[in-house]
């Protein structure tokens, strides 16, 4: 079983991926968070996988709140991956505080937080799921061959950024700048999308209700393109992972 989380398509697709090569079912872990329903305890023998993005080098606050209710057992082969736009610093020293891990890897991605970067080229983008894609199969021999293993791109100072920055982020975040523009219809896209189940539609438009981890999904993925943040996403082009690479 592999359990993933994903925003604009990224962690969606490695897991996706991963899961077809290892035989494995890939499983969107936002209906469980969403619905407050506990995933079915792992046997011996088993394997169990996590997938996620790297959110200010850590996981994301749902991650943890996922992997809390896991019920793993002893003989399980417990693996996770990250996706990232740079480096994981120390992402799965934070993780190892929940779950258990036998193997960690990391793979980079195309950026998605709008906030910091717009979208980058598509030449840049196709390079980076390229690359991945040669990854990808490696990490998955290891995965069925039950190697326990840490491939990870940590990084300079990763304790740095993952105790003190992910901490920054963690207590700055906030759902205060999401509005929406005059090309919302009111469609509800991005409440179905929000794990947190922090978006309602209200008079035909987004509310937010101060419970965000800044995942975006919202924003990069309404089909009108009309959530903003306050003016830092306003002209900057959206991304969701590329139809073309989709199998």
């Amino acid at each position: 079983m592999i359990y993933y989380f994903s925003a604009t398509g990224n962690s969606a697709w490695v897991a996706r991926e991963i899961a077809a090569i290892t035989g494995e079912q890939a499983i969107d872990m936002t209906e469980y968070l969403k619905t407050g329903r506990i995933p079915p305890a792992s046997n011996a023998n088993e394997r169990l996988g996590i997938v996620f993005p790297v959110h200010a080098w850590r996981p994301p606050r749902v991650v943890l709140d996922f992997v809390k209710n896991l019920e793993v057992s002893d003989g399980c082969f417990v693996f996770a991956v990250c996706t990232m736009g740079g480096f994981a610093s120390d992402t799965f020293t934070y993780l190892r505080k929940f779950i258990r891990l036998d193997s960690c890897y990391s793979i980079v991605m195309p950026e998605n937080y709008i906030l910091l970067t717009g979208c980058e080229s598509e030449k840049r983008i196709t390079r980076k799921i390229t690359a991945a894609q040669a990854q990808l199969p490696k990490i998955a021999a290891s995965i069925l061959a039950g190697k326990k293993e840490f491939v990870v791109k940590k990084g300079l100072l990763a304790a740095f950024f993952t105790s003190c920055i992910g901490a920054l982020f963690l207590r700055r975040v906030n759902d205060k700048g999401f509005y929406s523009t005059d090309k919302c219809n009111g469609c509800g896209t991005c409440a179905k999308l929000c794990a947190l189940n922090n978006i309602s539609i209200e008079n035909g438009r987004p509310a937010w209700h101060g419970n965000c981890i800044h995942c975006m999904a919202c924003l990069q993925r309404c089909p009108q393109q009309a959530i903003e943040y306050k003016k830092k996403s306003v002209h900057r082009k959206r991304y969701t992972f590329p139809s073309s690479f989709l199998s």
